[in-house]
């Protein structure tokens, strides 16, 4: 069947992202251990000129500068201790290890907002790896529905053909494979996946106005099961995901250059002959 050959091309397709993306991963693990690397070879650096500037200080000045002073007016030689311990080193030790610690300090932030865009990149690449692993570790099931829905005479089929139990399973299968690196970020790929811009801006989520309600639908509630099955977003409720289903579909009439928008005419007025 075409379905069935289609079915076949898109695991052939998964497959082969998926050994691209774990190739990308690596090759994006590989840079971050150099960079800590050079990041602590340069630190390492900074402490061995600290040490020798500090160990270059000539011990004559450090005693001078460690001389008890004694207040002339007192015949019992008073001890003033002010300012010793600020004078044990010279100014230009302190300069140093200023300069160094806010060298240090630098490349310490470098590293933190390095490791947080390579975080979110290793995160979509991870979750597009499992989803990879899980689909060649499962049987891929053949689904009787063409995807995305270009028309709603197709949502209305889809939803028959969704009243079987063993139809919505495979459905939550096929989805739960489209990844994402965050929870809006899986939901939207979801609903890209199963509709078009044209069925969308035929729908809301709870019905208003002209449109029809997607709330209410058999395929919503595929949908969050499949969300569920995607290693972002097994900790999302409910609400989180319908926040980003009404927005997909609020801004579907208004995407690829307006594709689906409704348009208004007004209606004709007619005037009675004079």
């Amino acid at each position: 069947m075409e379905h069935n050959g289609n079915n076949r091309s898109w695991g052939m397709q998964r497959r082969m992202e998926g050994l691209v993306n774990k190739h990308m991963a690596d090759i994006a693990l590989e840079t971050l251990q150099q960079r800590l690397s050079a990041v602590s070879d340069e630190m390492h650096s900074l402490a061995e000129h600290v040490s020798r500037r500090s160990e270059a200080i000539p011990k004559d000045d450090i005693t001078r500068r460690t001389d008890v002073n004694f207040d002339g007016g007192s015949l019992n030689g008073t001890f003033n201790s002010g300012g010793v311990s600020e004078k044990l080193l010279p100014a230009t030790t302190s300069t140093a290890e200023t300069v160094a610690q806010r060298k240090i300090i630098a490349l310490l932030v470098e590293i933190k907002e390095e490791q947080q865009r390579q975080w979110v990149v290793l995160r979509e690449l991870q979750a597009r790896v499992q989803g990879q692993a899980c689909m060649e570790e499962e049987e891929v099931e053949s689904l009787d529905v063409d995807l995305p829905l270009k028309t709603m005479e197709q949502l209305d089929e889809t939803e028959t053909h969704l009243e079987d139990p063993g139809a919505q399973r495979r459905m939550v299968s096929h989805l739960s494979r489209m990844g994402g690196a965050t929870v809006d970020d899986a939901v939207r790929r979801l609903m890209q996946a199963v509709l078009s811009f044209a069925v969308g801006s035929e729908l809301n989520w709870v019905g208003r106005g002209q449109k029809r309600s997607f709330r209410n639908t058999r395929l919503q509630g595929v949908l969050f099961r499949a969300l569920k099955r995607t290693p972002v977003g097994k900790e999302a409720t409910h609400h989180q995901f319908a926040d980003v289903v009404k927005k997909w579909l609020r801004f579907a009439p208004f995407r690829q250059g307006g594709s689906g928008r409704r348009h208004y005419r007004p209606p004709s007025v007619e005037f009675p002959p004079s």
